[in-house]
């Protein structure tokens, strides 16, 4: 490497790295390179598989002050409202932005964008490409990065830890460790600055609409890095997720479907929400989400019903032809049949905390998109806001790394002190843990909590992150010993963010908390709710 080049690491290969890296290389000088870290294809991320779209403001009758409120009030008194206010006005610029670049959003034959309603929203201002949107930006984003010389992508690279000098104000991030998970060769890679954007962590419960990557490896490197972490406690599970048991990963039914005319029913047939909430089968995700969970253990039936009727199969298929087609696959006439669904674990609504340009408390690291909790989402998140967020934060991000002086620093480059991990063949312990470590937080860190469970599930969490660093010590550990490791960390940082809640808000509900009685709390659940203080 020239002596003047100065690296700038992004490790995930989602909207938000990959938004973020397209933005620096527009903005930065000559000298920065930007070497783009994926441990799996693009399909293969969280972003790939949004169905929904991108809540934005672009219709005369809404407003920016109407989506500041929804994202309020779905947050429950737990938002930055400076974040949401600053996030939600750059959003009809984002939209611009991809269409000019080649987004194919749905639009009538005028040209005008045709707007979805979800759960929390008071007005249709959801931007969508059918029920592929997350794709449809993925496309163009990884056209733009693919093609750009100054953005090196470095596939199958999965990151371990954070590299860092200094103590105390001076302590910075410097680099990071990577393993190459086809050879399980370990390297050392120096930065000015590190961007995780690592994407969710649902793969921690049994049952979630995340891919196999999403297991929390960001916010775990940033756990032993000793950075805070803000909202654990508010993971959000996704209220109809297709139950299919017999066919692995669980596949979202999107929520602009009940914003097309659907409507949950019991096993018995009758309405699920009717009297639950003002707004019915489109009130915010955990009230949703809770009906439905509460509504299965009731009868003890594995699923309810979303009855698709009220749409039609010729409109059913028009405007969600991926969840038609996967329905079909399974039998199911979609715009005619019920089709049978149950909660997922879906977004982790808290993360790594940042400020409003995605910078942690440690010097030269950023965080972007789900690992990160910039302030937006509060106590849970309001439906196609994260996509928002996706775009808006890595733009911020880059525009504050661009204005500031990045120094390379002066480290070793290369394989690292000659550790490898063994990639082939089985570690049945470790895999035995992380289906214990799956059915623990589904059962006691799941839908609805109780305080002896929260324990439980400590305690537990905090033996099996001791048995990995004992097998992680061994000359050639297995890999998956090193995923164990991660999934236990960030598993106990939401069951102890979960345990220092002291009213059931949002995404968080303790059976041994009464009610809340409004969302008047106000500040952050999980530390201070002042600006971040760089250390």
């Amino acid at each position: 490497m020239d002596a003047m080049e100065k690296d700038v690491i992004v490790v995930g290969g989602g909207i938000a790295g990959m938004a973020f890296a397209e933005r620096l290389a527009d903005l930065a000088g000559p000298e920065v390179r930007i070497l783009l870290f994926t441990k799996a294809p693009v399909e293969a991320s969280n972003s790939y598989l949004a169905q929904g779209g991108v809540a934005a403001v672009v219709l005369p009758e809404d407003s920016v002050e109407e989506h500041v409120q929804d994202t309020l009030a779905v947050g429950a008194g737990r938002c930055d409202p400076h974040v949401v206010r600053l996030i939600v006005e750059e959003g009809p610029a984002s939209i611009a932005r991809l269409v000019g670049a080649g987004a194919r959003f749905d639009a009538d034959a005028q040209g005008r964008l045709q707007l979805a309603r979800e759960g929390g929203h008071s007005q249709a201002r959801v931007v969508h490409h059918r029920d592929t949107t997350g794709a449809e930006i993925v496309r163009v984003l990884h056209q733009r990065v693919a093609c750009d010389p100054r953005i090196r992508v470095l596939e199958h690279q999965c990151a371990l830890d954070l590299l860092m000098h200094g103590e105390g104000d001076l302590r910075r991030c410097t680099g990071l460790k990577a393993l190459d998970i086809r050879t399980g060769e370990v390297s050392l890679y120096s930065a000015a600055a590190v961007v995780l954007a690592t994407g969710g962590l649902g793969q921690v419960y049994r049952h979630t609409t995340n891919p196999a990557a999403a297991t929390g490896d960001g916010i775990a490197m940033a756990i032993r890095a000793g950075v805070p972490l803000r909202d654990m406690a508010f993971v959000q599970f996704h209220p109809t997720a297709l139950y299919d048991p017999a066919n692995g990963p669980t596949f979202l039914i999107s929520e602009a479907v009940r914003g097309a005319g659907a409507r949950l029913l019991h096993p018995d047939g009758a309405p699920l929400m009717q009297g639950q909430h003002p707004k019915g089968d489109l009130a915010p995700r955990n009230v949703v989400a809770r009906a439905i969970h509460r509504a299965i253990q009731g009868t003890g039936h594995p699923h309810v019903w979303l009855d698709t009727a009220p749409i039609g199969v010729e409109a059913f298929g028009r405007h969600f032809p991926n969840i038609a087609n996967t329905c079909g696959q399974r039998g199911i006439v979609a715009g005619r049949d019920p089709i049978p669904v149950m909660p997922a674990a879906h977004y982790a609504c808290g993360g790594i905390r940042t400020d409003d340009h995605g910078e942690t408390a440690l010097h030269g690291l950023f965080a972007l998109g789900e690992c990160a909790s910039s302030g937006l989402h509060g106590a849970d998140r309001l439906a196609s806001n994260s996509l928002l967020e996706a775009l808006v934060m890595p733009r911020r991000a880059a525009e504050a790394m661009a204005a500031r002086k990045l120094h390379q620093p002066v480290g070793e480059r290369g394989p690292g002190s000659g550790r490898h991990f063994t990639m082939q063949g089985i570690a049945p312990l470790a895999d035995q843990l992380i289906q214990e470590i799956k059915d623990l937080m589904t059962a006691q860190v799941g839908i609805l909590r109780t305080t002896a469970g929260l324990q439980l599930a400590q305690q537990r969490l905090a033996a099996m992150e001791a048995a990995c660093h004992r097998a992680l010590a061994a000359h050639r550990p297995a890999w998956a010993w090193a995923q164990v490791r991660d999934m236990a960390q960030v598993s106990g940082a939401i069951a102890a963010s979960a345990l220092e809640q002291r009213q059931n808000v949002g995404a968080h509900w303790c059976q041994d908390l009464a009610d809340a009685a409004g969302a008047g709390a106000t500040g952050h659940a999980t530390g201070p709710g002042a600006p971040v203080t760089r250390h």
